[in-house]
């Protein structure tokens, strides 16, 4: 890994490790107190802020060890480390899949990097970016599904529906708004599938000096 690389991959884990940690301990402090648990609002405030030490903490312990392993770490825990991502994007955009869709490109460009480092062929190159590009377009689909049902019922989205495709607010929540909001998540899985497995092969080629065909 150039150091270049290193400095940009030692930012991005730097910053998120604490962010997560931050998160996790404060939904975790609030879902206690909106379930009736003797927990204050100023315990919320206390429990962000010991998640955000610990995840500076954690940091300064093992950054540099993250960083050096960071292509070479088990797949499973990886993908925890994604769906954690994920949890945090899709609430910290209400839903809206601008964050996760974004998410998945980045989990393309790690999985094209990685198999670069590891100087994978142009076959496992594309098995690994397919599996992937799956991976990240099912979730951020299956989340996306949901939202854009429990959407139908909002004002402006009926109203925009409603310019578009001539369907009164009435007929909307139905069959013919579930078949719509199905269709949008098709074309999602498509483009999240397409960029992810795109993000991948442009990754892959950086730093790579032999040529290549795209998979």
């Amino acid at each position: 890994m150039s150091k270049l690389e290193s400095i940009i991959v030692g930012f991005v884990v730097g910053i998120a490790c604490p962010w997560l940690t931050f998160v996790a301990f404060w939904w975790t402090a609030a879902f206690l107190y909106l379930q009736g648990f003797p927990v204050s609002e100023g315990m919320i405030k206390t429990a962000a802020l010991t998640g955000l030490g610990l995840g500076c903490l954690l940091d300064v312990v093992f950054l540099r060890r993250w960083v050096k392993k960071f292509y070479t770490a088990n797949l499973r825990w990886m993908i925890i480390v994604y769906l954690g991502c994920f949890v945090v994007a899709f609430a910290s955009f209400m839903g809206f899949p601008l964050g996760t869709f974004l998410l998945g490109i980045s989990a393309g460009v790690y999985v094209g990097r990685r198999e670069s480092h590891r100087q994978a062929d142009r076959n496992q190159l594309a098995v690994a970016l397919r599996r992937a590009a799956v991976l990240t377009s099912s979730i951020t689909t299956v989340a996306a599904l949901p939202v854009g049902i429990l959407g139908l019922k909002e004002l402006h989205v009926s109203a925009l529906f409603e310019a578009w495709f001539g369907l009164d607010r009435n007929r909307l929540y139905g069959t013919a708004g579930f078949i719509l909001v199905g269709l949008f998540c098709l074309l999602l899985f498509g483009a999240q599938y397409w960029c992810a497995r795109k993000a991948g092969v442009l990754a892959f080629r950086i730093g790579t000096s032999r040529h290549y065909r795209r998979p």
